[in-house]
């Protein structure tokens, strides 16, 4: 089967996925400080469809990646492995808003995916499998510890909608880690565009 060169396109998906958890996450919290939790479910509930989409495009890419992988190396592994991983957690969040079901256990299951692409970055690093190991270990180690902080912030949201009070109050280590959480996901989304940017060009001119 022939190789298709889909790297550009991958990295381009992570920014659209770090604008849609920092657009959403960002306007549940502004919505929360006005009318309570229900804000949050209005902003949850408005995420589901893109964020579905964007998890089984994910999949169908990581799954075709992972299958038909033809090039000698081992860029499946690094590659494919954790974005996988990725589409699994996206396209389970949406089931889980839309089934009105807790956040919390995709919240753990990131943390540990979190803890895996970190490894992943660090090895392929070591390894040096990229022409720029530093940009990769950068992607790598900021997603990672965004999805390690994904827990906390879903433990957060569930624990504000099991709250019986109408506005219940947020406290302040949610505040903490929905900040750290945001920090770390601006931040690896930017260093994700800036990666697919320098990534067209070459691949253009010179595909694998």
């Amino acid at each position: 089967m022939a190789f298709i060169d889909d790297l550009a396109l991958m990295l381009f998906i992570l920014p659209l996925v770090s604008v849609l958890i920092a657009y959403t996450t960002v306007q549940a919290f502004i919505g929360f400080r006005k009318s309570g939790y229900e804000a949050i479910k209005r902003s949850l509930d408005d995420s589901i469809i893109p964020a579905a989409i964007l998890g089984i495009v994910i999949l169908i890419i990581s799954l075709w990646g992972e299958f038909t992988w033809t090039l000698p190396g081992s860029y499946n592994i690094l590659f494919y492995d954790v974005y996988l991983l990725l589409g699994v957690i996206i396209l389970s969040y949406s089931i889980a808003v839309y089934m009105g079901k807790r956040l919390q256990t995709t919240g753990i299951f990131a943390l540990f995916v979190g803890l895996i692409t970190i490894y992943y970055g660090v090895t392929g690093y070591h390894l040096g499998l990229t022409k720029e190991p530093l940009a990769l270990l950068a992607l790598y180690v900021t997603y990672g510890i965004a999805g390690i902080l994904g827990y906390p912030v879903t433990l957060a949201l569930d624990t504000l909608r099991a709250q019986s009070v109408k506005d219940p109050p947020l406290k302040g280590w949610m505040l903490a880690f929905f900040i750290l959480f945001w920090i770390f996901v601006i931040i690896a989304g930017i260093i994700g565009a800036f990666i697919a940017v320098e990534t067209v060009p070459a691949h253009l001119a010179s595909p694998p």
